[in-house]
């Protein structure tokens, strides 16, 4: 059990020691006369106060001072009950449940064999309770009705000292009325009940069955809690546990004066600007101010520091600051599961959860090496590492799908027919990269490429491997390897080690052509007696002189 704050078990508790207190009460202690429950407590006077429904001594009993109580309508404690129904017992019969018997003597019996009993009561055998119908002055009415519940108590101990005394109670039904009369079923009642005797002061208290009877006022001037006013609502039993509603009283253990409200309850001016309401289990408070014991606002006194803290850990709240002392802080559901955990790895503090929806993140540090980003990620600054894996995502304007990078745009006809891809080719006509587009949009080019370098060029391409430019030059383009061009080629110069014309594409991928012859062709033209001679030279095919 807790020693540090109240506790509770459903378990017996076994106290060898024994148990020093000066305080006992049972859950459902009600003060009074006309209470339920006990209560034992020491008063700061040095009196000790019990309070008990039966009191059994087998040997003997000493009073230093016996004061005597009757529960009626009048004395120490003033009791107001739903009928008004009070009478003092003039007469008691005792009339007993008998058997009913034919001409001839013989039991009578039902087809099922069982007995048949003549009875007065509902319940079997009653008292029959006679009192005055008129005190010699006015007539007395009989308030008293069939389902009513009937109590009387009292004490008839006198001064000095008797054998085998105790207090008259007694708590019945009632099953039937008369003008003077009444009976209160034998079996139907409070356990441990008495017989009615002449002299009981008898009230109602309560129905089994009738709202309209089962409420009560008690005001007392006496005994412990006095002065009190207690009301109960509900006495459908023999008990009043549980049945107050409303208390108010005296507590001499505090020397406090106390106000009990078990339902709804309002506290505040008529135009409810400032109350304090409590329904369905909620307590509302509307107020200027609310003041500490020590006369602070609590609105004071939560702008300065707060602070909870169990041994190394804690909680410290500090007017915007709220500090958790903790190696692990556990989040959970109102169903008990887990939402998010704050902990530290590596030195530095990690949060693990599924879902993180706010309105605006900020983040220096992004570790996803152990799972997936899901959603929509933007960055406006910063570099991501390792492996994105975002397949069907979008990076600016572009989609990856499939390990490619895809653009398209639309023209001016409103088609997509401007596109992108980079990456992974598609089929057998695509390439590593691919570019589309038409005359209806901007831009007249499909790669566009400026810029100059020493021993560089523009765009290079190579079949076998690296191959350099001559250092000393800068070309637009410079490719190692054969190309084909279908169409017209135009150059201002052509520089080439051999020519050919007339050429064709082989099935297995080479080529036949003519090749340009390299000769020289020489000749002599007789004018008369002087000859002339002529020559044309060709380097494969170009006249060259």
């Amino acid at each position: 059990m807790r020693k540090d704050k109240e506790d509770q078990t459903n378990y017996l508790i076994k106290l060898l020691g024994g148990i020093i207190s000066p305080f006992l009460e049972s859950i459902d202690f009600v003060t009074g006369m006309m209470g339920a429950g006990m209560s034992f407590s020491s008063e700061k006077g040095g009196e000790s106060v019990g309070w008990i429904d039966k009191l059994y001594v087998r040997k003997k009993a000493i009073f230093q001072l016996l004061s005597i109580m009757e529960t009626e309508l009048a004395g120490a404690s003033f009791m107001f009950n739903a009928s008004g129904a009070r009478a003092t017992i003039t007469k008691v019969e005792f009339i007993e449940k008998k058997g009913i018997r034919f001409k001839d003597g013989k039991g009578v019996k039902f087809s099922d064999g069982k007995r048949g009993y003549s009875s007065p009561g509902t319940y079997g055998s009653v008292y029959r309770c006679y009192f005055l119908a008129d005190d010699g002055e006015k007539a007395i009415e009989n308030r008293f009705k069939p389902g009513n519940l009937v109590r009387s108590q009292s004490f008839n101990i006198k001064e000095g000292a008797y054998d085998g005394v105790s207090n008259h109670y007694w708590w019945r039904l009632v099953e039937n009325v008369g003008d003077n009369w009444i009976d209160v079923s034998v079996n139907h009642c409070d356990e441990g009940s008495d017989i009615p005797k002449v002299g009981d002061v008898m009230v109602q208290l309560g129905d089994i069955a009738d709202p309209d009877y089962q409420a009560a006022i008690v005001l007392s001037a006496y005994g412990d809690g006095a002065p009190s006013l207690t009301f109960y609502q509900g006495i459908s039993s023999y008990s009043l546990s549980g049945k107050d509603i409303v208390s108010i009283g005296y507590d001499r253990l505090t020397k406090e004066g106390y106000f009990n409200v078990y339902g709804k309850t309002y506290i505040g001016n008529r135009d409810k600007t400032n109350y304090i309401r409590l329904a369905s289990g909620e307590i509302e408070v509307r107020a200027a101010r609310i003041l500490l014991s020590n006369g602070e606002s609590v609105v004071d006194v939560a702008e300065k520091n707060i602070s909870i803290k169990l041994g190394a850990t804690g909680i410290d709240i500090e007017k915007n600051e709220i500090v958790i002392s903790s190696d692990k802080f556990k989040i959970k559901s109102s169903e008990g599961k887990g939402i998010a955990v704050f902990t530290v790895k590596n030195g530095k503090p990690l949060l693990l959860t599924e879902c993180i929806d706010v309105n605006s993140l900020k983040v220096k540090h992004l570790d996803g090496a152990d799972g997936t980003f899901s959603g929509e990620l933007k960055a406006a600054k910063g570099t991501f590492s390792g492996t994105i894996s975002a397949d069907g995502a979008k990076i600016g304007g572009f989609t990856i799908d499939n390990g490619s990078l895809n653009w398209k745009g639309r023209d001016f006809f409103g088609n997509d027919s401007r596109s992108i891809r980079i990456g992974v080719p598609t089929d057998d006509n695509s390439g590593m990269i691919d570019i589309n587009f038409n005359g209806a949009t901007d831009g007249k080019f499909g790669v566009k490429v400026i810029g100059s370098n020493d021993g560089g060029a523009c765009i290079y391409a190579s079949r076998n491997g690296t191959s350099k430019p001559h250092s000393s030059n800068t070309y637009a383009g410079y490719f190692d390897g054969g190309v084909h061009v279908n169409g017209n080629l135009y150059t201002n110069t052509i520089l080439s080690n051999e020519f050919g014309t007339g050429w064709s594409l082989q099935a297995d991928g080479s080529y036949t052509y003519k090749k340009g012859v390299t000769r020289t062709i020489s000749w002599t033209i007789q004018n008369g007696s002087i000859p002339s001679r002529y020559s044309l030279v060709f380097e494969n095919g170009i006249l060259v002189d």
